[in-house]
C-alpha cells in the first residue's frame, strides 16, 4: 500500500503521525468497493449482480467512501507504525481536515480523486535507560511464629468445630419452670426485628430494616451501639431502643438518622468449643495434637515468609521507581486502573456488597487506585528495561503464553536484582 508518513514528537511518549493516502490508491479501493458491492447489492428491476455500477455509486457510494476511509486509515496507521518501529500503547487519536473523533460518520469528507490525509496521535512506551539497579541495600524481614500467633490458629480450627447450646443457669420461675440466664457479650442471639427510620416525610419502615438473624454479641457486625442493647435480654424478651445510623454509613438514605428497633430475643445459646485432644486432631485430618501444632506452625511460616518477600519486592521496586524519573503513558496507567477496579469489584461482589455500594466505594477510592496503578506500570516498565540491559530471557518452553512469559521474565529480573542486591535481615 501507498502512503506517506511524517513523524513529530510532541513528547518522549507520544508521537504525532501525519500520513498520506494518495488520490490514485483511494481511487482503487472505493471501485473495489463498489465492484465488490455489486456482486451482492439487489435492486427493483434487476438481477442480483447485474446492477449497473453507477446506481450502485449512487444509492451506496457514501457508505462505500465511509468504509475505505475506515479501512485506509486503519491499514495505513498499522504500516506507519511497523516502518517507524514504534511501540505504540493505546489507540490513536485521529484527525482529518474534515473529521475528528467525536464527529458524525459522515463527516469523514473522503472523496473519489482526492488524496486521504490525517494525522494520527498516538503514546509510545518510553525510552528507559535505566540506572542504579545493582548494588541496592535493602532489609528482609523477620519470620518469626509467636505462641500467640499458633495459639489463635488453634482456636480458629476449634472455633470451626463449635456448637451452639442453648444457655442455662437463669431464674426459677413462679410455677418453677426454669428460664434462661440473661445474654452477655460472647453469646449469640437469635433474633427478629423491626426498624423504622424518621424522614422528611414522617416515619418510614425500609424493607432492610426487618428481619431474623443471628447476632454474635461483641462482634460488631452490627451498627454502633445496636449489640449493647442485647446485653441481659433473656429469650422471649421484646425491647424497643433508639439508636443512630453512624454519619458515614454505606447506605446513604440511613446515613445520620435516628433509628427505632424492636427486637425480640427467640434463643440466648453460648459457644461450647470442643476438647484439643488426639482424638479431635484426627477428626480434622491430623494424626496428633503435636501434629496439629506442627502443622499450624509450618502454614504461619510459609505466610510470613510469601508476606516478608512480597515486602522486599515490594522496597525493590520503590527504590528502582525513585531512582528512574520518567514519563508514563496515559493509557497505561488508566488501563491497569481499570484492572485494579474490576479485582476489587470482584471481591466486594462475593462479599455480598450491591452494585451501587461498589460504585460509590470505587469512586471514593479512585485516586488511591490511580496512584497503585501508576506505582505497578512503573515497576513493570522498569524490570523490562532490565531484563532487556541485562539479556534476561525466557525460554519458549518455559513460556508457552505471552502474560506468562512476561511474568516469568518479570520474576526473573527480580531475582536477578536481589541476587546484586545488599540484603540485611532485622
Amino acid at each position: 500500500m501507498e502512503f506517506t508518513v511524517q513523524v513529530e514528537k510532541p513528547s518522549k511518549i507520544v508521537r504525532k503521525l501525519m500520513i498520506k493516502v494518495p488520490s490514485a490508491t483511494v481511487n482503487k479501493r472505493m471501485e473495489r468497493g463498489l465492484v465488490e458491492l455489486q456482486k451482492t447489492v439487489k435492486l427493483k428491476g434487476f438481477r442480483p449482480g447485474n446492477v449497473p455500477i453507477q446506481l450502485i455509486k449512487q444509492y451506496y457510494g457514501h457508505d462505500v467512501e465511509h468504509q475505505v476511509f475506515h479501512d485506509l486509515i486503519d491499514e495505513s496507521f498499522r504500516l506507519a507504525v511497523r516502518d517507524q518501529e514504534l511501540k505504540t500503547v493505546g489507540s490513536p487519536k485521529i484527525e482529518t481536515p474534515n473529521h475528528k473523533k467525536g464527529e458524525g460518520a459522515h463527516d469523514h469528507g473522503l472523496k473519489q480523486g482526492e488524496d486521504l490525509t490525517y494525522t494520527a496521535t498516538v503514546e509510545v512506551l518510553p525510552e528507559i535507560e535505566v540506572k542504579g539497579y545493582t548494588g541496592l541495600s535493602l532489609t528482609r524481614g523477620k519470620v518469626e511464629v509467636t505462641d500467640e500467633q499458633l495459639e489463635q490458629v488453634v482456636k480458629n480450627i476449634l472455633d470451626s468445630r463449635a456448637e451452639l447450646i442453648p444457655v442455662s443457669g437463669g431464674l426459677v420461675a413462679a410455677d418453677g419452670s426454669a428460664s434462661s440466664r440473661p445474654a452477655r457479650k460472647g453469646d449469640y442471639v437469635d433474633i427478629n426485628f423491626t426498624g423504622a427510620i424518621e424522614t422528611e416525610k414522617g416515619r418510614e419502615e425500609p424493607a432492610g430494616m426487618k428481619g431474623n438473624r443471628v447476632v454474635e454479641i461483641g462482634s460488631e457486625s452490627l451498627i454502633a451501639g445496636f449489640e449493647d442493647h442485647l446485653v441481659e435480654m433473656r429469650s422471649g424478651e421484646t425491647k424497643t431502643f433508639k439508636i443512630p445510623f453512624p454519619k458515614d454509613y454505606d447506605a446513604k438514605e440511613f446515613a445520620g438518622k435516628e433509628a427505632e428497633f424492636t427486637v425480640t430475643v427467640n434463643e440466648v445459646k453460648e459457644k461450647k468449643l470442643p476438647t484439643l485432644d488426639d482424638e479431635f486432631a484426627k477428626q480434622v485430618g491430623y494424626e496428633s495434637v503435636l501434629d496439629l501444632r506442627q502443622k499450624a506452625r509450618d502454614h504461619l511460616t510459609r505466610e510470613q515468609t510469601q508476606d516478608v518477600d512480597r515486602k522486599l519486592r515490594s522496597d525493590l521496586l520503590q527504590v528502582l521507581i525513585d531512582k528512574n524519573s520518567f514519563e508514563v503513558p496515559v493509557s497505561l496507567i488508566q488501563a491497569q486502573t481499570r484492572a485494579l477496579a474490576q479485582d476489587v469489584a470482584g471481591n466486594l461482589k462475593n462479599e455480598g456488597f450491591s452494585e451501587e455500594m461498589i460504585q460509590e466505594l470505587l469512586t471514593k477510592d479512585l485516586d488511591n487506585l490511580k496512584k497503585r496503578a501508576e506505582t505497578q506500570v512503573r515497576a513493570s516498565l522498569i524490570l523490562e528495561a532490565i531484563a532487556k540491559k541485562e539479556e534476561i530471557a525466557v525460554s519458549a518452553d518455559e513460556g508457552r503464553r505471552e502474560d506468562l512469559e512476561f511474568r516469568m521474565r518479570e520474576d526473573r529480573t527480580v531475582k536477578f536484582l536481589l541476587e546484586k542486591a545488599k540484603v540485611k535481615g532485622e
